[in-house]
Order: structure tokens, then C-alpha cells, then sequence
């Protein structure tokens, strides 16, 4: 993403103080879509996203990011993160995943809308009720993860750990969430292959098995990205691609169709990066 210098402090007059730098950036999309069968409309949107960055004298790193849209959510920490870094990892406070999330994530979608993210196998149980707080510490090719929702003032609060875990081109990664009685378990297994990328997570909660499984591959400026689910609600499947027309933009498409849908959805459009 480009992003565009708005200030650098002048701390930087002041010995013993490092600058700190607020940047701006952005997306936004414009094209078609049909979702489950729906007749052929417009869908647009942008959002303009600002990060900022600072030093302590101590060598303390710290920052956070917000976007425009969410700057409400900002001041009442459920919108963007804020976080600070040393020698005993990354701590991060508001709207972010929780640890079994940052571990495995979900297997890749299509779609310049992700045409309802039917390749998300799982909801996650943490990251729910923020601000949530994460800790994150890597070592070498190993990485741990610890989280927890707000508590506030009444319910049970989400906890979460995990780990993920890389040999080379291959990268692993295992976490559990729990809220009072509920309980999900996800793993999941990334590798890439040359111009070839693969995905597998695998969840499973107190009532359902579920698996999300994605392959891309690059050929040039062109990338095809295929991936199959098993969700509660059933099968899915979808196939997409995009093109790289270079300086932040792409044309990207996708097709979905699955048990949840009376009938497949597409999209066609422009995806931009400021």
C-alpha cells in the first residue's frame, strides 16, 4: 500500500526522544455483483485507513491504526488497535484477532467482494467483545499467541491460545478458544510450492466438524485462486481470479455456489490499494 508522510514530530529536536510518523493509506472497489441469484447490481466503496508509529528512548516500539470509517469505535477501543513491542513481544489492544485466529486464520476466498466469505470455515470465539487484548512473542520459527476478550460487566469473557509454527515454505499453526461452556479447536496447514500456494484449516466446536481447504497459483500479473468448505450450513465452492494492472490496482472476479445458496453468486470488478 502507498502511503503518504502527514507528520513527523518535532521530538526529534529533543535528545533522547525518537520521531514518531503518522501515515494515511486507503481501498476501495468498484464493479458488479449477483448474490444468490439476485439480479446484477453496482457495488462500490472506500475507506481511507491511518497508522502511526513512534520509538521510546529505551528502545520500546509502539503504534496503532484505525480507519476513517471506524473512528468512533477508535476512541472507545472497538475500532482499530494500538499496541507496543520490546523484548517481551507484541501486546495489542482493541478491535483484533484473537490468538487462534492470528495463528490459522481461514482459507482464501475469491471475489474482489468475497462474495459472502463462504471459505470461512469457522466463527471465531474470541475478538468478539472488545477491546480484546493479545500477546504475541515469536522465536525464531515459532510463534505464540495468547488472548482475551473485555471482560465488562457481565457475561463470560473469551480466552484463547495458540501457536503457529514454519519449516521453510510450510507453515503450521494450532489454537483453542473457550467462553464459558463453548469450546472451538482449529489447525491449519499453509504451504507454498513455487508459483503455488495451498491452505487447509480444520475446526471443530462442541457440535460441528468443519474444513476449509484453498489453492492459488500466479502466472504472471494473473492469479487463480480455487477453495472448497464444509460449514454448518453445508458445501461450498468457488473459483476466482484477479489481474495485477500494477500501481495499487487489480480486476478481480469470483464465482460461489454452494448448499446454502438457492443459487450461485459472482462478482466482477477493480480493487484499488492507496
Amino acid at each position: 500500500m502507498k502511503r503518504i508522510l502527514l507528520a513527523s514530530s518535532a521530538l526529534v529536536a529533543s535528545a533522547g526522544f525518537a520521531a514518531a510518523e503518522v501515515t494515511v493509506g486507503g481501498d476501495g472497489r468498484m464493479g458488479v455483483k449477483s448474490v444468490d441469484g439476485s439480479d446484477i447490481e453496482f457495488s462500490s466503496r472506500v475507506r481511507i485507513s491511518f497508522s502511526a508509529s513512534g520509538e521510546t528512548d529505551n528502545g520500546l516500539t509502539f503504534g496503532g491504526s484505525i480507519r476513517a470509517d471506524n473512528s468512533g469505535g477508535g476512541a472507545a477501543g472497538t475500532g482499530g488497535s494500538v499496541n507496543i513491542a520490546g523484548a517481551f513481544g507484541t501486546v495489542t489492544f482493541g478491535d483484533t484477532d484473537s490468538a487462534a485466529k492470528k495463528a490459522v486464520g481461514q482459507a482464501g476466498g475469491v471475489g474482489y467482494t468475497g462474495l459472502g466469505d463462504l471459505n470461512e470455515v469457522t466463527t471465531y470465539i474470541g475478538g468478539a467483545d472488545d477491546p480484546t487484548a493479545r500477546w504475541d512473542y515469536t522465536m525464531g520459527d515459532l510463534s505464540l499467541h495468547a488472548s482475551a476478550d473485555n471482560p465488562g460487566p457481565e457475561g463470560d469473557q473469551a480466552l484463547s491460545g495458540a501457536m503457529s509454527y514454519s519449516i521453510g515454505d510450510v507453515g503450521f499453526g494450532i489454537g483453542v478458544e473457550r467462553r464459558g461452556d463453548d469450546q472451538n479447536v482449529v489447525a491449519g496447514v499453509n504451504a507454498a510450492l513455487g508459483d503455488a500456494s495451498v491452505k487447509i484449516v480444520f475446526a471443530t466446536d462442541d457440535d460441528d466438524e468443519e474444513y476449509g481447504a484453498s489453492a492459488s497459483f500466479v502466472s504472471g500479473s494473473a492469479t487463480f485462486t480455487a477453495f472448497a468448505s464444509g460449514r454448518g450450513d453445508g458445501d461450498h465452492f468457488g473459483v476466482g481470479a484477479a489481474f495485477d494492472l500494477g500501481g495499487g490496482a487489480a480486476v478481480k472476479g469470483g464465482f460461489v455456489d454452494g448448499d446454502s445458496l438457492s443459487e450461485s453468486s459472482f462478482d466482477l470488478g477493480v480493487t484499488l490499494s492507496f
